[in-house]
């Protein structure tokens, strides 16, 4: 697998885990590989909000126990601007991805392939811990 251009691990990292580098550790490394695509595709940069969740993470957040980002197939980033918002999700299906959740404030993304392919509306749960 291919090196990443645009990201570095640690931007995936959970904040709640024990230790360090669950970027680099847990990340799935075809979908940080689409995501590394898509943010060349979009001519944009990306600002990764939440990767990786640990189950300790998962815990305090009251994270779905089906969530794609405890096995390290998820991304939220973070958009405000409808332009942008537009140029990304165009990327991301260039890339690939098959299900995009699009909010005001960020996007999701996944690769799980064990949930149907779909794009739909994202509402950001965790607005205040993300910085948003």
């Amino acid at each position: 697998m291919k090196e990443l251009k645009y990201f570095e691990y640690e931007e995936f990292d959970c904040p709640y885990a024990r230790g360090k580098d669950t970027g680099f550790r847990f990340m799935d490394r075809h979908f940080l590989w689409m995501l590394d695509q898509a943010r060349e595709y979009a001519g944009l940069k990306f600002t990764v909000v939440k990767g990786y969740i640990s189950q300790r993470g998962a815990e305090r957040i009251n994270e779905l126990q089906n969530s794609s980002h405890l096995i390290g197939r998820a991304a939220v980033i973070k958009c405000t601007n409808s332009y942008k918002r537009y140029r990304i999700v165009a990327a991301l299906l260039e890339a690939g991805f098959s299900r995009i959740g699009i909010g005001v404030k960020h996007i999701y993304v996944d690769n799980d392939d064990m949930k149907a392919d779909a794009i739909f509306d994202y509402i950001m749960h965790h607005n205040r811990r993300l910085g948003s």
